[in-house]
């Protein structure tokens, strides 16, 4: 019994709120993929992998720069949980993620806050970042 309630609570944890409401819509699905992939490059410190969910109109031309590589490079993400989410409308996401960053450098860990902004793009048919990558520092 504790272990399929301890099992609920962890799955509630760390589903995208999508995944709760039970979204069935192409869009839905779009939305959890996309969270789903971003939040897994995050927290793999996969940071090139998740610049490509921001919306190409606020991508830096170049693409993903030695100095974005290095800046990155500094920080360790040890956690990634998911605290709230709002569906303001059909095109319009949002949430607020606790990230846990490990300084390499001195190995100190503290939490941040990432409030993400998302909105959909119906001629891609894909959902885009548009709050842009963590600033960890």
């Amino acid at each position: 019994m504790f272990t399929k309630a301890l099992f609920a609570a962890v799955l509630l944890a760390v589903l995208p709120a999508p995944v709760l409401a039970g979204g069935s819509s192409k869009n839905d699905k779009a939305l959890e993929a996309a969270l789903k992939v971003y939040g897994k490059a995050v927290r793999w410190n996969d940071f090139e992998t998740a610049r490509e969910s921001v919306d190409p109109q606020l991508r830096t031309p170049g693409g993903f720069s030695e100095a974005d590589e290095a800046y990155y490079k500094r920080f360790q993400i040890s956690g990634y949980l998911l605290k709230s989410a709002e569906r303001s409308d059909a095109q319009t996401y949002s949430q607020r993620v606790e990230l846990r960053i490990i300084d390499v450098a001195s190995q100190t860990e503290r939490t941040q806050t990432d409030r993400q902004t998302w909105r959909y793009d119906p001629v891609a048919k894909r959902w885009w970042l548009t709050s842009g990558l963590p600033k960890l520092d």
